[in-house]
């Protein structure tokens, strides 16, 4: 099995950011994987694109050890041999057996590919990295608050760090890019937004549904990670 050595190391790291077991599906055209946070409030489905000589199903037990292992491949791509329970890797500086659960041991997310493919959204927009990334380290000044609130406000992204549902809390409010749609709020955890991995993008797509399920897409090359979220209650 022949893979890209810095692409499914970057497909399991965000991953392992989500859930350190994972199942992989690999197609002939591609490698794919979801994964739930230990409480169940966010999902990702992440897809790797490819070109691969084998069709199979791994039980990873730990998606940090194996990108560990792959930190120590030098070449662009790693020739594994698929034997009945490893990944057996060989090469002139270094070899490793990383072994495999079998069937049944690890548990599927209930929510599966066909559900997340027949998701339908009312509101699409998009958000720099950067944008991200500077929420996050202003959300470090509010210790007493984990929640952003995502809304519109006069034909305006507004984004809230607050807690509404505490009294007398400290709150921070940016006015975002104009947008021709109105949005109800949308409440995310902001734990969950850390664990989102831009990979090699600068851009991630959300989209949000009147019933409270939000979806952000962020294409990286060969990977393309989709996260599933649900707004929190007021």
């Amino acid at each position: 099995m022949k893979l890209k050595s810095k692409e499914f190391n970057q497909f399991l790291k965000s991953l392992s950011k989500i859930s350190d077991t994972s199942i992989l599906e690999i197609k002939s055209d591609e490698i794919y994987s979801i994964a739930a946070s230990d409480d169940r409030s966010m999902f990702l489905w992440s897809v790797m694109k490819g070109d691969f000589d084998v069709e199979t199903t791994l039980n990873l037990p730990s998606l940090t050890k194996l990108s560990k292992l792959l930190d120590m491949v030098g070449s662009p791509d790693i020739l594994f041999t698929l034997n009945h329970n490893n990944l057996d890797y060989k090469s002139k500086i270094a070899k490793f057996t990383y072994h495999l659960y079998d069937d049944g041991i690890l548990t599927k997310p209930k929510i599966t590919l066909a559900k997340i493919k027949a998701l339908t959204f009312d509101h699409e927009f998009e958000i720099k990295k950067s944008f991200i990334k500077s929420l996050l380290t202003n959300s470090s000044i509010f210790k007493d608050t984990n929640k952003l609130y995502v809304y519109t406000e006069d034909d305006c992204l507004i984004w809230s760090l607050a807690d509404r549902t505490m009294k007398n809390t400290d709150t921070l409010t940016i006015i975002g890019d104009p947008v021709d749609f109105e949005m109800d709020e949308f409440i995310m955890n902001l734990d969950n937004i850390r664990l989102i991995d831009f990979g090699e993008s600068d851009i991630a797509k959300f989209e949000i549904s009147k019933n409270g399920i939000g979806k952000i897409t962020i294409d990286s090359n060969t990977i393309q990670n989709c996260y599933i979220i649900s707004s929190l209650t007021k």
